[in-house]
């Protein structure tokens, strides 16, 4: 048996205590909508809003809606509903192609 060694109080090397092992913890579901879900419902939702501007602007040169301003406001609807699915789309084509660079 080693005999216990103390220096200045603190004591020396000590037999290894057991060691607990623990249970890999796994994620938790997320509820909610798959990526591919939200995706694909954000484009039937732009598709949605450029419909409702395209109809907008035809009862504006027919005469049936004589509020500019509410066709203005369908457009830049429209429109910023686009702009941000481009640039989702350019992020998602940013990340494909720096996984292509990575090196295995």
């Amino acid at each position: 048996m080693v005999d216990e060694i103390t220096i200045g109080g603190i004591a020396g090397p000590q037999s290894p205590l057991p060691v607990e092992r623990k249970q890999a913890v796994l994620p938790e579901e997320v509820s909610g909508p798959s990526f591919k879900e939200y995706l694909t419902d954000s484009i039937s939702e732009i598709q949605r809003l450029q419909t409702v501007a395209d109809e907008t602007i035809n009862k504006l040169a027919t005469g049936e809606v004589s509020n500019v301003s509410e066709a203005m406001i369908a457009i830049e609807k429209a429109n910023m509903a686009f702009l941000t699915l481009l640039q989702v789309r350019n992020k998602i084509i940013s990340a494909y192609d720096q996984i292509q660079r990575m090196q295995v």
